[in-house]
């Protein structure tokens, strides 16, 4: 039996108030992530700005000397790691249209 009327949509998951750059506490903060952003915008600049890292510490990578090469291979490697674990809560929202495996859905 269907309901004449939908349940309203769950609350969506949002971002809370973040600052940073504080060059490990020697002033004030420069900038912040601002409350209140969809969850799924949050993932998509958390997957640009990944993307971004990946790239800088690749070249790096190709040359880094000998000392080094392990340190920035395992950064390469904790970086590819990230960027497919947010790529699959994206794609999963994708394909499903839940809200990202959160138990909400999106409005």
């Amino acid at each position: 039996m269907s309901k004449p009327v939908p349940d309203p949509p769950a609350n969506t998951p949002v971002s809370a108030h973040t600052h940073f750059a504080t060059c490990n506490g020697t002033h004030p903060p420069l900038f912040a992530v601002c409350e209140g952003a969809r969850m799924e915008d949050v993932l998509v600049h958390l997957t640009l700005s990944l993307a971004s890292a990946y790239e800088t510490n690749y070249q790096v990578c190709e040359s880094a000397s000998k000392p080094m090469q392990s340190l920035v291979w395992a950064t390469q490697h904790s970086l590819e790691i990230c960027q497919a674990l947010v790529e699959s809560l994206l794609k999963r929202k994708a394909e499903s249209g839940l809200g990202l495996g959160l138990g909400t859905e999106d409005a």
